[in-house]
């Protein structure tokens, strides 16, 4: 059974619906709106059926862009439980943290750690960063970055993966994730771009001079994909995205980077066989 990936157009912020090979349902991050609610939780539906138990739903850090609207994800789609990197994070007096916290004490968590992995099947969710001590006044550095990879039948090997960064900035990749591993091991298929395509995953304090691509360039990828909406922050930068498209090889259509607010929702297809697929509905 294949791997599939949903990135959700769901405006500003971040939803990923995944399917795994052993067919356990998760959900990485949401921002479910009162503008988007109908269309989102319809995908949802169409797409797995509704009232299918969610194995967990994965917050990789707790602003309210990536978890906004999971009480009424869990009304629909059962949450088994919450999975997070055990930070507070900055914005704690909000609603949506607030409904955020109710659930994950209802349901029950989960404190996921770096350098751990787990297998569903022919599906493997591997933590290349969680909660970091290293970096412990930069917010972003505290969440998750997993890299959801489809393997062959025996196990030993990886067919094809994809990155989902978060909101992990330079930093997080400089001094912590390509510290800890090699490049065979943060090499992906598909890249998710940080933080809706900021410069802040370029943007190293530690090097005013240069930005920092030796982590995009041991990912490798063949494409980056963006998820970003109407926004007041300037995502995705100018420069994060020409820094995205000169590091992407290019599929075999010779696309490099995809937007969710050009392209839509769009779904990975991860294969048995080490081929993917990619469609949008933009």
């Amino acid at each position: 059974m294949a791997t599939i990936i949903h990135i959700i157009d769901i405006g500003q912020g971040n939803m990923v619906l995944i399917e795994t090979a052993s067919k356990k349902m998760f959900v990485f991050d949401c921002n479910i709106t009162d503008d988007n609610e109908d269309r989102v939780l319809r995908y949802v539906a169409k797409q797995i059926g509704e009232g299918t138990q969610l194995h967990a739903f994965i917050c990789s850090h707790r602003d309210a862009d990536h978890i906004r609207g999971v009480k009424k994800l869990h009304a629909i789609f059962p949450v088994r439980q919450i999975w997070d990197s055990g930070y507070s994070g900055t914005t704690t007096d909000t609603p949506e943290y607030r409904a955020y916290m109710d659930l994950r004490r209802q349901v029950g968590s989960e404190i996921k750690k770096k350098k751990t992995y787990k297998d569903y099947g022919r599906t493997r969710f591997s933590y290349l960063s969680a909660q970091d001590d290293r970096l412990p006044s930069n917010a972003n550095a505290q969440g998750l970055v997993i890299k959801v990879e489809h393997r062959n039948a025996n196990g030993d090997q990886t067919l094809r993966s994809a990155m989902l960064t978060g909101d992990s900035d330079a930093q997080t990749w400089r001094h912590s994730v390509m510290v800890d591993y090699n490049k065979p091991e943060v090499s992906s298929t598909i890249l998710m771009a940080a933080h809706h395509g900021s410069l802040s995953f370029f943007d190293d304090p530690d090097d005013e001079k240069n930005y920092y691509v030796s982590h995009v360039q041991a990912i490798s990828p063949t494409m980056t994909l963006i998820s970003v909406g109407e926004n007041n922050y300037g995502h995705p930068n100018e420069t994060a995205v020409r820094l995205y498209r000169k590091y992407s090889t290019g599929s075999n259509k010779g696309n490099k980077v995809y937007r969710t607010d050009t392209k839509g929702t769009m779904k990975l297809t991860l294969k048995d066989g080490g081929g993917w697929n990619l469609t949008t509905n933009g």
